[in-house]
């Protein structure tokens, strides 16, 4: 994938670093002894082979195998020049460069009595290229074309279930006649005759390595193919992807070769052959360009030059004139097979070096392939016996490694990918707590600001207006002394005095501390307390952070001012002390004079307990509690409230 760099990040991110280590020690050995087994089964596929006749339990001897050159159109076999042979026969080796058809001719000897002969099981395992049976003269098998372009029936086992007529007491003879070219090792494979059920269970089991199995691969790769093609196309950027699907794609052209009965689309054996070698060349440089891009390896300039040199094979196989074509198919399989070696090296070497499970299953999963790769090139170049081909079967190995390792890759970077998105989310979650923090913030501001706003509007109004009435009137009276009665004009001092403790309170923000919101009153209550000879003395503490709401704040000056109003209406004393204390989340008022004192309850029951009634009231709607104690000695007052909403700093 295009961001493989984090996943190296996040394997060095795991905690138990020496367990990953020891696994790493062991896949790397576990490699090691992979490659020796590779070794030895390569000792041993070089020193036996494929199997090399029909010599199994299963198979009864021939009393005569013999061989004889014809021409193309022949019918039927020569009289004369016929050659014992050993099945299977590659007649290349004993008539180099012959084209054309040979027939073969096996002998056997049944009971002379017609009653004693037994129901007989006979498989040809291949027929290079076509052919056609005969069984003491009867016709039992023909491929289509005996002739160019050529049936192919090299990968095709055949089985009958032989019996009376066509078997005869005494001698029998079959007859196999063989069109094919000394190019593409022609001959006969080996034959079987015993008993039925043993024959048919063989050939059943060459019937599915020949063909099933090969049809199953194939089908298996196309997909792979078209699958990891799409995915490559939705994302053009997982080069990789691409070039296995490129190299799945054109090895399905090349493994259909395993499995085809005609030439067809071609006119010829040749030109079918040759666009086999071509998709074969195609496809193993597709695969090396997925190596190199797998182990992060793939340069401009390395690509294009490996895209050169496979593009010159490939216009080599094409162009090369037919004398030719039997050494270039020999250098191209050679080649094709370095480039695969190539590739697998390079896999195997990264293995090693990055430690990472996906690429050391990968390399695992290309033994097998390597051994059938070498196994094959030695059977084309006919330096091993047979005709049996075990690189398409082991392709499906290398599929599924492939396949494995893109997709553990893929899974890691999904893996990555979630990761990363539930990070986002929860940044995106908490920016979204914040973002909503702070408009409820800002929504709380602008309440506040209105309401400010309007009680500052309110304020100018009673300031403008009733205040400015109140302060003519009670100037306008003060000078006609000795015309107005002092208890009226008293009276409108009272209200002027508590309008403007009104518009002071409102005039305050929400925010404004209780030490600035007591100096207007306790300036004026001081200057009224004095006048009456009353000695004042206060004592502020812990009020430089203490804050309270307008209404609150409200509710607390007139608590105050109301206590004050009965020190000096009511007491007579000549002292009074006044703490204001706040601390802990309480807010404490303490009022103590040494008047003659009054009876609280009486008080309380009389018109002019309307004062203590509101103290109360507004005792209670700050949360707190009033308590007033009064006698000979003098009268207290303590007010307890909570705080817990005024915003300390």
């Amino acid at each position: 994938m295009p961001r493989q760099e984090h996943l190296p990040q996040a394997s060095g991110a795991v905690p138990c670093w020496r367990g990953l280590q020891r696994a790493r020690a062991r896949l790397a050995a576990l490699i090691r002894r992979a490659g020796l087994l590779v070794a030895c089964l390569f000792v041993f596929t070089a020193a036996h082979g494929a199997p090399t006749d029909a010599a199994t339990p299963l198979s009864r001897s021939f009393d005569q195998v013999e061989a004889v050159r014809s021409d193309w159109n022949a019918t039927s076999p020569p009289s004369g020049g016929w050659t014992t042979v050993t099945l299977p026969d590659n007649w290349a080796t004993r008539w180099p460069g012959f084209d054309g058809v040979v027939w073969y001719r096996l002998r056997w000897t049944e009971a002379a009595d017609v009653s004693q002969v037994q129901p007989l099981g006979l498989m040809v395992e291949y027929v290079n290229m076509a052919g056609a049976m005969y069984l003491n003269g009867s016709l039992i098998g023909r491929d289509t074309h005996l002739a160019e372009p050529l049936s192919r029936s090299w990968n095709m086992p055949r089985h009958w279930l032989l019996d009376a007529p066509l078997l005869r007491p005494g001698t029998n003879e079959l007859l196999v006649r063989v069109s094919g070219m000394s190019a593409y090792q022609p001959g006969l494979g080996a034959v079987s005759r015993g008993e039925p059920a043993l024959v048919k269970s063989t050939f059943r089991q060459i019937n599915v390595m020949q063909r099933t199995l090969q049809l199953v691969g194939i089908g298996l790769t196309l997909v792979m193919g078209i699958v990891y093609g799409m995915l490559w196309l939705l994302r053009r950027a997982e080069v990789s992807y691409g070039w296995f699907s490129l190299f799945s794609l054109l090895w399905v052209l090349f493994s259909y070769n395993f499995v085809a009965v005609e030439a067809w689309p071609f006119a010829s054996t040749d030109a079918f052959q040759r666009a086999n070698h071509v998709t074969l060349l195609a496809s193993l440089t597709s695969f090396f360009l997925f190596a190199l891009h797998f182990c992060d390896l793939a340069g401009r300039r390395l690509q294009w030059s490996i895209l050169a040199v496979g593009g010159a094979c490939i216009a080599t196989l094409i162009l090369a004139p037919q004398a030719l074509q039997e050494p270039v198919r020999s250098a191209t399989v050679l080649g094709t097979l370095a480039i695969y070696l190539g590739g697998c090296a390079l896999i195997v070497r990264h293995a090693f070096r990055s430690r990472r499970m996906e690429v050391a299953v990968l390399a695992l999963c290309l033994m097998l392939p390597v051994v059938a790769a070498a196994h094959d090139t030695l059977v084309f170049l006919q330096w091993l016996p047979g005709n049996r081909y075990y690189a398409p079967l082991s392709a499906s190995a290398t599929l599924l490694g492939i396949s494995f390792a893109l997709t553990w890759r893929m899974v890691k970077g999904l893996r990555l990918v979630e990761n990363f998105n539930a990070e986002l989310r929860q940044r995106v979650d908490e920016a979204t707590r914040r973002l909503a923090d702070g408009l409820s913030r800002q929504h709380a501001a602008e309440l506040v600001q209105t309401r400010l706003t309007e009680r500052l509007s309110l304020v100018r109004d009673l300031h403008d207006g009733l205040g400015m009435t109140l302060s003519s009137h009670i100037h306008t009276l003060g000078n006609r002394e000795g015309e107005v009665d002092g208890v009226a004009l008293w009276a409108l001092k009272e209200v002027n005095d508590d309008l403007r403790l009104i518009i002071e309170s409102s005039a305050f923000d929400d925010t404004d501390e209780l030490a600035e919101r007591l100096v207007p009153v306790r300036h004026r209550s001081t200057r009224l307390l004095e006048a009456a000879n009353i000695e004042c003395h206060w004592s502020l503490e812990g009020l430089e952070t203490c804050q309270l709401t307008g209404k609150r704040g409200l509710d607390f000056l007139r608590v105050l001012q109301e206590a004050l109003a009965n020190v000096l209406k009511h007491s007579c004393a000549t002292r009074v002390d006044i703490r204001i204390d706040a601390r802990q989340g309480q807010l404490a008022l303490s009022i103590r004079d040494n008047g003659q004192g009054f009876a609280p309850d009486a008080a309380s029951r009389s018109s002019a307990g309307m004062g203590l009634k509101n103290m109360h009231a507004r005792a209670a709607r700050l949360g707190g509690t009033l308590d007033i104690r009064s006698g000979t000695s003098g009268t207290t007052m303590e007010l307890r409230c909570p705080i817990e909403a005024a915003v300390v700093a």
